[in-house]
């Protein structure tokens, strides 16, 4: 008979709690977005779809996927295409601008489906759209689910799958594992990886500090994004179209020889992981710090240095540290860093 492995459940202690006291197990969020407009109204793009003011954001002479031009605030970024060029505008969120476009939305009292009804309006073409699924109970072990998957006890509409890992050449302890669902290059792609240890590697602390932690990462590109939009503005339900994207393409099951492999049902653990996701809510976590990103690059890269030196000045009675910040000359990008970070988010929202 064929060894079983089924991904072990996180352990459940017999602990009774307020609901309220407990932070949800599973919480969704929109995780990436490019969405394109035929027009080069760029004024119009940035104040009656972002609904920013556009003083606040900084230009730049260059952009990516054939475009001139953007205009940024942090991590929302809009590019232009030079005149004649039916490119137009695009909006692109990464993860950060996301949770950023929230704290605006926040300020305006509206949500997600108000941002997608504006692009629609607007002439908006989705051409990706990521969903993410943040698991703090852990329902499986990536690391399980992988074994199963190489034994066929996965059923997929994919046909390739990858996967990566690491291991410390010290002790041999495993660090995280990560699984790919189909192909980078196609429309339609999964990844489901062990976010505790890519956090704790990230920010330098230790793995126990975090807990428990799988991402679930669904990136949609063009028709299949554009057709997650539309059902999700029938639906006004992410979690029920995450649900449906997850279950259209991914079911993991338990071989049983008696049957044919499409008859193995399935898993426990996934019927309870899938019946929790259709229950989830959008999740809205806005990131209000719009220069954390250079914070934490001169935390990480210079504060060691930085504190040598105040050891030395300390030593020598000498001022070096702060007479190079009181003489630094700020750029262009620094003034507007600056000047964001000093405005109310309801001064950058129209």
């Amino acid at each position: 008979m064929t060894e079983q492995v089924n991904p072990p459940y996180a352990n459940r202690g017999v602990v009774i709690v307020k609901e309220k006291d407990v932070e949800k197990p599973l919480v969704s969020m929109v995780d990436y977005i490019r969405v394109t407009f035929k027009t080069h109204d760029i004024d119009n793009i940035i104040e009656n779809v972002l609904h920013l003011n556009k003083d606040f954001m900084a230009e730049k002479s260059s952009g990516f996927y054939g475009y001139v031009g953007t205009f940024e605030l942090d991590f929302i970024k809009v590019m232009y295409s030079a005149p004649g060029d039916n490119r137009g505008v695009l909006i692109e969120l990464s993860g950060q601008g996301c949770r950023q476009l929230e704290s605006f939305l926040e300020c305006r009292k509206k949500t997600w489906f108000d941002f997608f009804q504006d692009c629609i309006q607007q002439g908006g073409s989705f051409t990706r759209f990521d969903l993410a699924i943040d698991d703090k109970k852990t329902y499986f072990s990536i690391p399980d689910l992988l074994k199963k998957a190489q034994k066929g006890e996965c059923i997929s509409r994919f046909r390739k799958s990858d996967f990566n890992g690491s291991f410390s050449l010290a002790d041999g302890e495993t660090g995280g594992t990560t699984i790919y669902f189909g192909s980078k290059q196609s429309d339609a792609y999964l990844c489901f990886y062990e976010k505790n240890y890519e956090q704790a590697e990230k920010k330098g602390i230790p793995i126990e500090d975090l807990g428990n932690w799988n991402r679930y990462e669904l990136r949609l590109k063009n028709d299949r994004a554009q057709s997650a939009i539309k059902s999700l503005m029938k639906t006004m339900d992410l979690t029920l179209i995450a649900k449906q994207i997850i279950n259209n393409y991914v079911r993991f099951v338990d071989a049983d020889k008696k049957v044919t492999r499409e008859h193995w049902k399935t898993s426990l653990f996934w019927s309870e992981f899938i019946g929790d996701v259709g229950k989830l809510h959008l999740y809205m976590k806005p990131q209000k710090d719009l220069y954390q990103k250079s914070r934490n690059w001169l935390k990480n890269s210079c504060s060691r240095t930085m504190k040598m030196v105040m050891e030395v000045d300390k030593h020598l009675g000498r001022t070096d540290l702060s007479d190079m910040i009181l003489e630094a000359e700020l750029e262009d990008k620094h003034l507007k860093m600056l000047e964001v970070f000093m405005a109310q988010t309801a001064d950058m929202v129209v």
